[in-house]
């Protein structure tokens, strides 16, 4: 086991120590993110927004649309040069690939989050500081999610000639349910309300994270070999 989780640390430092090389995926990520907040700062410059009805939205409109560009990139990297086949010829659990790969996305993610949601409260006027740490349990358990079955869905579609099309229209029918739940609790967090308050929608997210963490360590063999 202490050799499993080495070589899912191997791969992860392998794919961080490429994207610092290039920083191809966290520029166009927090980019793209940072430039739908701006487009929204413009929309609503005359007017203050609601923080809890209006401004989770807006938020996790940018977070959906900029994890899509890390999901791409990530798979990406090891279709160049057919790394993906050599990479398979090692001695490693195809297992410890997913989880690798997942918590690369997850951390891309994460930080592009992180780097819009000041960005995000300064232009917006939508106060944060208050509640940073809720903010970060929602980021966290959404983003895990994301990571999770954006990389097994990823690696459905990263054969096709259509993946960039392919890939948002198997994913966001998956994502769409706990994209609304993480709304909801962005929403408790932003108006000073207990997370408590949607404890459903926590269970939610927990289980939907459970679930495709559990599926991909499980199906990301038989999805490599399609």
């Amino acid at each position: 086991m202490r050799g499993y989780w080495r070589a899912v640390a191997a791969l992860v430092e392998k794919d961080l120590r490429l994207e610092w090389r290039s920083r191809e995926a966290i520029t166009s990520m927090a980019f793209f993110s940072v430039l739908v907040v701006v487009i929204f700062g413009f929309a609503f410059q005359t007017r203050k927004i609601d923080p809890a009805t209006e401004a989770p939205g807006l938020l996790w409109v940018a977070f959906s649309f900029s994890g899509i560009l890390g999901l791409h990139r990530v798979l990406a990297i090891e279709r160049e040069n057919a790394a993906l086949q050599a990479l398979l010829l090692a001695p490693v659990d195809r297992s410890a690939i997913f989880l690798a790969k997942m918590i690369s996305v997850l951390g891309l993610v994460l930080l592009a989050e992180w780097i819009t949601i000041p960005i995000f409260s300064i232009l917006l006027r939508v106060p944060v500081l208050s509640c940073l740490p809720e903010l970060a349990l929602v980021t966290c358990a959404g983003s895990v999610g994301f990571a999770a079955v954006g990389v097994l869905l990823a690696t459905i579609s990263s054969g096709s000639r259509l993946r960039e099309v392919l890939l948002p229209l198997l994913l966001y029918p998956l994502w769409v349910p706990i994209l609304v739940g993480c709304v909801e609790l962005t929403g408790l967090a932003l108006s000073g309300r207990p997370l408590a308050e949607g404890s459903d929608w926590l269970v939610l997210l927990a289980a939907y994270d459970v679930v495709f963490v559990t599926a991909g360590t499980l199906l990301f063999d038989l999805m490599l070999e399609e």
